[in-house]
């Protein structure tokens, strides 16, 4: 389909005379269009590792975080703690008292239900072991980790023994139905995936002897995994032979497979690089991949029905050792990271939300850190976005000044849809007073959140478009049956389709949106006092002329993207009648829909592409 002629009595003749106009663009430089985080972006704050024992200073510390536009607070749900008694034997009294002092505050809570051990690791300042009870239910060969120089690691259950899920299971299940009356200040869950909360391997570890910036240790040196790598292989090439003929070998039986006899070596020696290693390194992945499918699939089955929110998972920002020549990616590989796009792949598919950290780190490249932090996280963002994943980020080490401003520039880049700050303390002191870092963490990273949007809410959200008839719109509204925005309401922001504003509210449990519009002035639209009814989804809102109520179709505009150089122009094709017919100018035929103008390098051809230009 073609531009309707009426649409350049709308502005388009300006539009096209740049086209014409080719010097304007030759030799200028290329820029993506403006940088913003996610519509239902909000700010959330770490909570402590240890638990609470002065609740009066607690809920002055949220009180602070409340009142200057923290969104919600992130809080770590101890297995250890909860289940510590014996199996399927649950406590939950704490964590519903740290649920009321949260809820109290009108603030939301985020848990993590943290199936690790915190003590050991950076940060860790208290000591919570798994449930003792664990280790009858299967061998340490089966439940835990082993590294090359056999250290044996009980940080997280090891994804290799099946009774992982099972145990995951339970627990999900009775924390759905323990704070199921808790839905309404719940507005996500994360799970743990690992040592420190993270889908990884725990590859560096210093009771281990790991320092920084050494890679780490491969965790593969069980009988259990060593059997598991042996099995894949088998599986995958068919016979021994086959795998002989692949890797180069003269293996005389299955269990001469091993992982690196040599972690330094198999990177040295270029193994890493062999057939073997990379099938060694996309085996090791694949535990991790399948640990992730298993507890999205636990977590969606107890959780969606109870509380409708997102789900996420983290990963860690393992970014020394990055450009070694000697040993490139070794750090990220030995936690069990090969192939991101994969990685981030298994996000997607298990339907899990994508939290990454170092947001807040430059740089470096240089021995012997080979430190790529920043490089790190617009890899793994760059791959989150096209995959359709959504992105919360978080700070690895405390951060304050230019780390806020390094953060901004990350969550803006690639739309994040949320930011945790580690952690409280460094934010508010014990007597609720802010210390000096708050100020920064508003000006750069609470100041993106968007007003009247609860961030990720209970997946059970209304999106408005209106088709602006006040110039500068407000939208006053409520749940249906709920409580009223305060008047004139919340101020809506201009959607990406000209001529409209644009929101997204998250209603709870209720089934529809009851609103009114007005102009910040008292002038209102109500629909005769009677006011307006929106259904969950996209909808868009037309005024009515002359006092009449307006009209309220499903769906967003039909609108119609055309990028022009470094411009981007949309237009409302709900407003164009009459018959459909071509423009053209100078050889240029711009078509309805999606498209991408782009002048060649020489300024001499033209192309159309029918899709809007890629933003990575």
């Amino acid at each position: 389909m073609t531009l309707y002629r009426s649409l350049w009595n709308k502005g388009c003749l300006i539009l096209l005379s740049l086209v014409l106009s080719l010097t304007a663009f030759i030799g200028s430089p290329s820029n993506t269009a403006s940088a913003a985080v996610a519509d239902d972006f909000q700010a959330s704050v770490m909570g402590p590792l240890a638990k609470i024992n002065d609740w009066g200073a607690f809920k002055k510390q949220l009180q602070t975080l409340k009142s200057n536009g923290v969104y919600a607070i992130t809080t770590d749900v101890w297995w250890g703690y909860v289940e510590s008694a014996g199996d399927n034997q649950f406590d939950w009294s704490y964590y519903k008292t740290y649920a009321d002092a949260v809820k109290e505050a009108a603030l939301k809570w985020v848990p993590i239900i943290s199936t690790h051990k915190c003590k050991g690791n950076v940060g860790d300042d208290c000591n919570i072991p798994l449930p003792s009870w664990l280790s009858s239910k299967g061998s340490a060969d089966e439940m835990q980790f082993k590294d090359e120089s056999g250290y044996v690691n009980n940080e997280a259950l090891s994804p290799l023994w099946s009774g992982t899920g099972k145990q995951y299971d339970e627990l999900y299940a009775s924390f759905a139905k323990n704070f199921a009356g808790y839905k309404s200040i719940i507005p996500k869950i994360y799970l743990s995936g690992g040592p420190s909360g993270e889908l990884r391997y725990p590859s560096y570890y210093p009771a281990a002897g790991w320092s920084y910036p050494a890679r780490g240790k491969f965790q593969a040196y069980t009988e259990t995994a060593k059997n598991a790598f042996r099995t894949a292989m088998n599986e995958k090439y068919g016979s021994l032979d086959k795998i002989n003929a692949a890797w180069g070998t003269k293996l005389s039986s299955l269990s001469q497979i091993n992982p690196p006899s040599d972690g330094d070596g198999f990177y040295t020696n270029g193994g890493y690089n062999s057939a073997y290693g990379k099938d060694f390194l996309s085996w090791y992945q694949s535990v991790l991949e399948n640990h992730l499918g298993v507890i999205g699939a636990v977590a969606h089955k107890n959780f969606d029905s109870v509380f409708g929110v997102r789900i996420g998972a983290k990963i860690s920002g393992l970014h020394w050792q990055m450009n070694n020549p000697a040993m490139p990616h070794s750090t990220e590989h030995a936690g069990g990271y090969y192939d991101y796009n994969r990685l981030i792949q298994k996000f997607k598919d298990a339907d899990l939300d994508l939290t990454f950290t170092a947001l807040e780190m430059n740089d470096s490249g240089t021995a012997p850190n080979y430190s790529l932090p920043s490089t790190l996280v617009d890899t793994v963002s760059s791959i989150a976005n096209a995959k359709g994943v959504r992105l919360n980020g978080e700070n690895a080490l405390p951060t304050g000044g230019s780390g806020f401003q390094k953060i901004e520039e990350k969550i803006t880049k690639f739309g994040y849809h949320g930011f945790t700050l580690l952690r409280i303390n460094n934010l508010v002191n014990s007597d609720g007073s802010p210390t000096g870092e708050l100020s920064g963490f508003k000006q750069y990273i609470i100041s993106k959140a968007k007003p009247g949007d609860n961030g990720g809410g209970t997946g059970n959200k209304v999106t408005i478009y209106y088709k602006k008839g006040f110039n500068s719109p407000y939208i006053h509204y409520r749940p249906a049956g709920g409580n009223w925005t305060a008047v004139p309401g919340v101020k809506m922001q201009d959607a990406e389709i000209s001529g409209y504003a644009k929101i997204t509210i998250d209603i709870g449990s209720a089934s529809q949106l009851e609103a009114a519009f007005n102009d910040g002035n008292n002038n209102w639209d109500s629909n005769n006092t009677k006011n307006y009814i929106f259904s969950t989804g996209t909808s868009t809102y037309t005024p009515g002329s002359n006092g009449a109520a307006g009209s309220i179709r499903t769906g967003a505009p039909s609108g119609s993207v055309l990028s022009v150089g470094s411009s981007t122009y949309t237009t409302d094709l709900n407003e164009v009648a009459g018959p459909i017919q071509t423009e053209k100018l100078s050889g240029v035929s711009l078509n309805v829909s999606t498209s991408t103008y782009a002048p060649n390098s020489n300024g001499v051809d033209l192309t159309i592409q029918t899709e809007a230009p890629s933003l990575l």
